[in-house]
């Protein structure tokens, strides 16, 4: 009989790159190794997807002072943290006998959060913890309480691991390697892409983003380096992928305003959630994901896949999915300069996107196929089982 692991989803309401993670996971696991149930705050687009693939879905709604997002929850005062500690005990007695009567034998967290939220009924039902580390954020005190919650932690790129290994060397021994990776026929096929819907025209270089649109993605980098840009490049139009979560409604606003005289020249396109990704990484020339803080980068691998180089931060990740100066660039975290200076020599210089974009498809389609993803999730879980 194949273990039960209950999967910990945060944020149903989102479908970001974690949770597409998660989705091809289920897509693609060996349920002769694990079985698995999914665990949810709350209802949406996630619980939905996860549905329709068959499996178990329980909503275990919070209570209501702990239900607001990760910043909002934080940011009270000390009492706040009282009433908050005061709402999880009962909440944790209740999913502690859930996770017995469920004969859960790993639960799964999808971030630093989830740990938080769990420790306390994955402790009560002695069921061991795993931590999956997406983000190369330090958190200080709060991690150092996650590390002592978790049973074992899975970081998703080689950075992250070594991040938290030199904070917490105590717990070193405990994070596995769970490298990401892609469908990559999904991404690398040609097919149609967006620019006759957009009005952008055929030889038109096309610099696009992918995230919510947050100060954490650095989106404000974004659209600071397209206006550097667009007096050189008369031609290039800029596109955004994503959308703003609503605790970052006020930030998307400024944005938006900060661009508009592009946006109404026809030349910066802000999409929302775009349903069909491999068709938005066709429209791009070169991709641009200035995160302030990020885990892996999974944009990157994606748009490499379908043969776009990227101009990338030196955040979490940065080493595993961009060769500098062969797949793309790599620049300082919050250097606007120095992210304009590499997207406008890629725009200035087609024969060298080209080559990049070669050399990042070969690279992509070598390192990041979804297998690799699945199994190493896998085997981390059954480790953590044990």
């Amino acid at each position: 009989m194949p273990p039960t692991v209950v999967f910990y989803q945060s944020s149903p309401q989102h479908l970001y790159g974690g949770q597409w993670d998660m989705i091809r996971y289920f897509q693609h696991y060996d349920p002769a190794r694990l079985s698995p149930v999914i665990l949810a705050p709350g209802p949406g687009p996630f619980v939905e997807q996860v549905r329709g693939l068959g499996l178990p879905v329980t909503i275990f709604p919070l209570p209501p002072e702990l239900a607001r997002t990760g910043g909002a929850l934080l940011s009270g005062s000390v009492w706040d943290r009282i009433r908050q500690a005061a709402r999880l005990l009962p909440w944790s007695l209740r999913l502690a006998r859930w996770l017995r009567q469920s004969q859960a034998q790993v639960l799964y967290a999808n971030n630093r959060r989830a740990v938080l939220t769990l420790g306390l009924a994955a402790h009560l039902a002695r069921v061991p913890l795993f931590w999956h580390i997406k983000q190369d954020l330090d958190r200080g005190w709060m991690d150092k309480l996650a590390m002592r919650l978790m049973t074992r932690a899975g970081a998703c790129s080689r950075d992250v691991q070594q991040a938290f290994a030199r904070r917490h060397p105590r717990f070193a021994h405990r994070i596995d390697y769970v490298p990401n990776g892609i469908p990559l026929a999904l991404f690398s096929q040609p097919g149609p892409d967006l620019r006759e819907a957009l009005g952008i025209p055929a030889r038109a270089p096309v610099v696009g983003l992918v995230g919510s649109l947050t100060p954490r993605k650095g989106v404000d980098l974004f659209v600071d380096a397209a206006r550097g840009l667009a007096p050189r490049f008369p031609q290039a139009h800029f596109l955004v992928a994503g959308d703003a979560p609503r605790a970052y409604v006020d930030f998307k606003t400024t944005l938006l305003a900060q661009a508009q005289p592009l946006i109404q020249a026809g030349r910066f396109h802000v999409l929302g959630w775009v349903a069909d990704m491999p068709a938005y990484y066709r429209t791009l020339d070169i991709l641009a994901l200035p995160s302030r803080v990020e885990g892996f980068g999974l944009a990157v691998i994606e748009a490499a896949a379908a043969g776009v180089p990227a101009v990338r931060s030196a955040s979490g990740g940065h080493t595993e999915t961009t060769l500098e100066g062969e797949t793309g660039f790599v620049v300082p975290v919050d250097d606007v300069d120095a992210l304009t200076h590499g997207l406008g020599q890629l725009l200035a210089d087609e024969p060298l996107r080209r080559r990049m974009g070669r050399a990042a498809q070969r690279y992509a389609l070598t390192h990041f196929g979804l297998e690799r993803f699945v199994d190493a999730l896998t085997r981390a879980l059954l480790a953590t089982a044990m």
